[in-house]
Parts: C-alpha cells; sequence; structure tokens
C-alpha cells in the first residue's frame, strides 16, 4: 500500500501530463518537492487558448520523500530537457515556464538551446531564505518539516523537505547562476510579495544577469511563493499568454 503520510493533497492528479493544441508549444516545470497539480491549471488556460502544453513530473517527485533524496540535480535537468526537445519536435516555437526550481532547470535549458522561444518564470529560486544550513543537515537528518501555514491551495508535493534534494537546489542555484547570461531570450519573470520562500533580489538578479534584451519583472504584491495556484494566478495567466503570443 502506498504511504501518503508525506503527501499534502494525495488525491489530487500530479502526473505528467500532455495537451495536443496548435503548432505553439510550452512547457512547464514544477517546482521541487512538488508535482504537476501546481501548473495545471495554468496548463489547461494555455490550452484552452490554443497551445500546445507539456508538464513531465520530474524524477522523485510524487512518490516518497526518500526517493527525492537520491536524485541529483542533473536528473531533473534530463526530464525537462527531454520534455523540451520532445516539444520542439512537434512544434513550431516552444516557450518554457516553470515555478520555483521549475524556473531554474528553464533558465539552464534557454541557455543551453536557442531553440527556445521565450521564458516566462515565477517565484524564481536563484535565492532561498535559510538553505545554506542544508549541507550541515544531511548528514544528520533525512527529511526536515516545512513548518508552513495550512492553506487551501490545490497544491499535491511532499509536506517536508527532503534534505539532500535541498544541496542538489544548491548545486544547481551555482550552476545556473553561471548560466545566465547565456540566456539571449525573451524572458517574463513574476515575483511575489508574500513569497516567504524565495526573496525578491532572486528574480532582480536574474534580470540583471541574463542577455536578454528583452526582459520583464512583474511584482505581484499578494502573490505567495506556489503564485500560480494564488489568487492573482489568473493575471500572471493573462500576462504569459499575452507574452506567448505577441512572440508566436
Amino acid at each position: 500500500m502506498k504511504d501518503n503520510s508525506y503527501m499534502k493533497n494525495a488525491h489530487l492528479d500530479g502526473e505528467s501530463f500532455f495537451l495536443e493544441g496548435g503548432p505553439v508549444g510550452a512547457v512547464l516545470i514544477h517546482g521541487l518537492t512538488a508535482t504537476t497539480a501546481e501548473v495545471r491549471p495554468l496548463g489547461e488556460y494555455l490550452h484552452g487558448k490554443g497551445f500546445t502544453v507539456s508538464a513531465p513530473l520530474l524524477p522523485g517527485h510524487g512518490t516518497h520523500p526518500d526517493e527525492l533524496n537520491r536524485c541529483k540535480w542533473l536528473d531533473w535537468y534530463e526530464s525537462a530537457e527531454a520534455a523540451f526537445l520532445e516539444m520542439r519536435q512537434r512544434s513550431e516555437k516552444v516557450f518554457i515556464g516553470g515555478e520555483s526550481m521549475g524556473a531554474l532547470l528553464a533558465l539552464l535549458i534557454a541557455s543551453r538551446y536557442e531553440q527556445v522561444s521565450g521564458l516566462f518564470l515565477a517565484a524564481p529560486a536563484l535565492k532561498i531564505r535559510r538553505l545554506q544550513a542544508a549541507y550541515l543537515m544531511q548528514y544528520f537528518i533525512h527529511h526536515m518539516d516545512k513548518h508552513q501555514a495550512e492553506d487551501n491551495l490545490p497544491w499535491k508535493g511532499y509536506n517536508v523537505y527532503p534534505v539532500r534534494s535541498l544541496v542538489q537546489l544548491l548545486k544547481l542555484q551555482s550552476v545556473v547562476k553561471k548560466e545566465l547570461p547565456a540566456v539571449t531570450q525573451p524572458l517574463l519573470v513574476f515575483i511575489g510579495g508574500k513569497d516567504q520562500s524565495v526573496p525578491p533580489e532572486s528574480g532582480e538578479m536574474i534580470i540583471a544577469r541574463v542577455g536578454s534584451k528583452e526582459k520583464q519583472l512583474v511584482r505581484m504584491p499578494e502573490s505567495p511563493h506556489v503564485m500560480l495556484l494564488a489568487q492573482e494566478r489568473e493575471s500572471i495567466f493573462a500576462q504569459i499568454e499575452a507574452f506567448i503570443s505577441a512572440r508566436a
């Protein structure tokens, strides 16, 4: 029997999904400890606007925190990259979006593939408050409680942080920081005024360091970290759709 004690909203669908649409594609990448439930409302919105949408469930997610502790950041990257390459085979243009860690994977793909037509990032986790402690903590504990206030957002994922996965996130952050100048595609970045995990400097640093000529930082004052499911999501979705349509 599957152990759901570590899973918040276990009843939700968090599996990989593909929504067939028109010739313009969008690949959506969820964050660390999350599942595709985090990006499904955005995916369904974009599909309703005529786009083809793909969202992979990243390795180690949607199962048990111990599985995530066994993954390396490259496992997550390769899964996201595969979804992009598959979309590129069937679409005239491909845009990539991600939330939190998913935004970092999107940036890394864009830095390596000029065929990415544009990027939209929500709460990009280039900096995370109090994350450095994971380097030491990994030798003493497997999981760390999130200590997050309960909310009613339809978010499916682990209710703990697998500590070794946090170390891998730190390593991914380091790689992405070095690659930012190689990102030259149009870029739309959202940061939340009520985000308790990712500080505003994370989005500001990305805007400052990328090589993109077209780039915009949008502040959503009422949005928490999981902004794609929160109260300002409709505004975010509309801005993303306009961003894609203007370049498609």
